[in-house]
């Protein structure tokens, strides 16, 4: 198996590529993900993970009224309509590093009215890179660094009870080492249908003004479950931007991506890390599923290039093992159970660099790592053994079973989603 070419970052693919004039007839949608890693103020480690979607692919209401589902209540065609242009939203984890929990998920939809005056996002060509979704922003400034700011409300379910869940975050992301694309920002071509991805910042310097994360408790009063330390430079972060013209479910059936820290420079910060990406096309009759090569990458932490990976003689540089499976329900807590969302239990890295250091990573998937559970896809922050360094770090991986998406369990998960869905 070859390991997949990239190429420098297109500057134009950090702003939108989605057509300023949409229809139902084109199916477009595009994403903005964020992570920032810090520690809070006992040392514990965290990571947020947000994404900006406009116009939004995964929203509840649009993949429902596409599918032409209907439930005893609600005919979401007749009531809500597919057009992509009426979807925009955010989605939020607060990830508990520490003991592998997800004590945070929020999700924003902004109401169709408000879109025009509440959505912006800037195009090939703009002076700077600017996208707002309701009150939260990714901002290019004057000095060239990139300002996040995440203020989010959301809903959790504590036992039988919902309750507000409230976001505020502001950090910076100063660019270090430089963007990298696949060639031509196409992750996967199916059957004409293409879904690019470019990882713009793939190991940035992040500097945090302040993370708060709250829960609302009885009597108007807060929980705080967890508040980075102020004013400090963060333990690291990433940025990337994927857009497509099909909802992604009917080209992509599965993925496989993650990040893995290394101690290649010892303790210097952010870390070097290793990052994979590999995609499985939708098979439909006449066009089998495509596989394109995997995405091994050699990201530093010293502000030089990214560089492809390079195959070790005789090894897989890239494979999978095992069949697990998980119950839905913890990860997002809207009291449905069942599913058995499939994973593999183990992820292989077998690759090295161009000056022969060996890059070899068991990413194995463990119940106990997993943090964020839905019948589509499954989140682990697994803990890998890096044989350059003989350290371990914790990791990130993802598993995105796309192909489930219309399936019946997963439609009836998606239409419980307003328990825990509010406005941006």
């Amino acid at each position: 198996m070859p390991i997949r070419s990239i190429e420098a970052l297109d500057p134009a693919h950090r702003h939108a590529h989605t057509p300023a004039n949409l229809t139902p007839n084109h199916q477009f949608y595009e994403w903005w993900y964020f992570e920032v890693e810090f520690v809070d103020n006992f040392g514990k480690p965290w990571r947020v993970i947000t994404s900006f979607h406009y116009p939004h692919g995964m929203d509840s209401h649009r993949v429902l009224a596409h599918q032409r589902y209907r439930n005893r209540k609600v005919d979401f065609f007749a009531k809500y309509g597919d057009d992509p242009g009426h979807y925009a939203g955010i989605a939020s984890y607060v990830v508990d590093i520490q003991d592998s929990k997800n004590v945070g998920l929020l999700i924003s939809r902004v109401p169709r009215a408000e879109i025009g005056s509440r959505v912006a996002v800037s195009r090939p060509g703009d002076p700077k890179v600017e996208v707002r979704i309701g009150d939260s922003s990714f901002v290019q400034n004057p000095n060239g660094t990139f300002t996040l700011t995440v203020k989010q409300k959301g809903m959790a379910i504590v036992g039988a009870t919902p309750r507000a869940l409230d976001l505020d975050m502001q950090v910076t992301f100063e660019q270090n080492t430089p963007g990298f694309q696949p060639p031509g920002a196409v992750l996967i071509e199916q059957t004409g249908v293409r879904h690019h991805w470019a990882c713009v910042m793939p190991n940035p310097k992040v500097t945090i003004d302040h993370i708060v994360l709250q829960r609302a408790r009885l009597h108007n009063k807060w929980r705080v479950l967890c508040r980075a330390k102020r004013d400090v430079v963060g333990e690291g972060g990433y940025h990337d931007h994927q857009w497509g013209d099909d909802l992604i479910y009917k080209q992509i059936a599965q993925w496989y991506w993650g990040r893995l820290p290394t101690g290649a420079r010892g303790d210097a910060r952010p870390r070097d890390k290793v990052l994979f990406f590999d995609v499985v096309g939708v098979s439909r009759p006449g066009h089998p599923a495509v596989r394109p090569d995997p995405v091994l990458v050699q990201v530093p932490g010293d502000g030089s290039a990214a560089a492809k990976l390079m195959p070790t003689p005789d090894r897989d540089p890239f494979h999978i093992s095992g069949s697990e499976s998980i119950n839905f329900g913890d990860g997002c807590r809207i009291g449905v159970q069942g599913q058995n969302v499939p994973y593999p239990r183990w992820i292989y890295i077998r690759a090295q660099t161009a000056g022969g250091q060996s890059r070899d990573f068991n990413v194995e998937h463990l119940r106990s790592s997993n943090v964020d559970t839905w019948p589509f896809y499954v989140r682990f922050v697994p803990r890998v053994y890096d044989y350059h360094s003989g350290k371990i770090f914790d990791a990130i991986s993802e598993v995105m079973r796309a192909d489930r998406i219309p399936l019946d369990g997963a439609q009836k998960v998606n239409a419980l989603a307003d328990k825990i869905t509010v406005g941006a």
